[in-house]
């Protein structure tokens, strides 16, 4: 019998992609036909990440393809007005956060194609996917730039691998702005020690909204994340805007239950140089969310090296990998 497996099962009416690893007890679940979304991760018992209430919920429910799962972000957060400019072009972006907001995009609530699955004991289980914006008339017409965007699910040795290519089939150089928004299912209700480890540098002073009013500064917060800060009394509905440690190669953030015994560690490559941590007040739940910019950076006067402003020039390929995994802490 093979240790790994990749099926498409029909789940409340909707195709979904099981990665299985036997031997590590390790099961991931996509659904490609609702933004890509990874809403189920577990292994040895532990469940991770926080599932909506119901498949059907994450398209009958407001907001809720990006407050469950790991929604697809592009771009991350919020853009104020929904406008900004980039290389002497303006873009105005749907309003689709009240009154005055376009947040997080829409590829997290689109329908993927999916181009393969499989499973082998030498590369494990996997689901491969694809959105492309030249195939959706409705975007190119406030975002005129035909991206692709392929993102490969790989589970292996108990690990869930995520590795993403975002391509410009395009003439122009497109404005990048990329972000991913796991939800971490963490027991906030049960009184218990919860420490956050995340390798980071500065802090930026940000609203309850994530938006910027000024420059970062080391912070004591920022100082203390890479040895363990105690998160249970973490404010509902709060975030914070960090940047992690360029000096870091391996960027592991780990959320620890001291007593359960466990840790959620979650690697980022150096493509994502940003941190988001929020707290959503509609489940217990905690999210690290890797940036390549901080929130609306194309509105800001600050210098690009710091706000991760860039492009993506006409056939240019942008890539990134991160991973995620349960650790015994007993």
């Amino acid at each position: 019998m093979s240790r790994y497996s990749a099926v498409p099962l029909m789940k409340e009416g909707f195709k979904v992609i099981v990665l299985n690893d036997a031997r590590s007890d390790a099961t991931a679940e996509i659904i490609p036909e609702v933004g890509n979304n990874l809403f189920h991760f577990g292994s040895g018992g532990h469940s991770v990440i926080l599932p909506p209430v119901s498949l059907h919920s994450l398209k009958s429910e407001p907001f809720a393809d990006f407050k469950y799962g790991t929604p697809i972000l592009f771009p991350p957060n919020r853009v104020k007005n929904g406008r900004f400019s980039f290389r002497g072009r303006t873009y105005s972006l749907p309003l689709n956060e009240p009154p005055s907001n376009h947040l997080h995009g829409e590829i997290c609530s689109r329908a993927w194609e999916v181009l393969e699955y499989g499973a082998t004991n030498e590369n494990g289980a996997f689901v491969i996917s694809r959105f492309r914006y030249g195939l959706n008339p409705d975007i190119l017409a406030y975002f005129p730039h035909p991206l692709s965007f392929t993102l490969t699910y790989r589970l292996y040795e108990g690990r869930l691998y995520l590795n993403g290519t975002i391509l410009n089939e395009g003439e122009d150089e497109a404005p990048f702005a990329f972000g991913l928004h796991p939800y971490f299912s963490v027991p906030f209700d049960s009184g218990e020690e919860l420490v956050l480890k995340v390798p980071v540098t500065e802090e930026w002073p940000v609203t309850n909204e994530a938006f910027v009013t000024g420059r970062p500064e080391i912070t004591h917060f920022s100082r203390t994340l890479s040895d363990g800060v105690q998160i249970s009394n973490y404010p509902q509905s709060g975030c914070s805007l960090l940047t992690f440690d360029h000096g870091v190669e391996d960027r592991i953030c780990r959320i620890e239950m001291k007593d359960r015994g466990y840790a959620i560690a979650y690697q980022i490559d150096r493509q994502f140089p940003f941190v988001v941590l929020f707290r959503p007040n509609w489940a217990s739940a905690f999210s690290l969310e890797p940036y390549t910019y901080v929130t609306d950076a194309f509105n800001l006067s600050y210098e690009h090296e710091l706000t991760g402003v860039k492009g993506i020039r006409a056939g240019e390929e942008i890539g990134f990998t991160t991973c995620l995994w349960i650790e015994s802490t007993k």
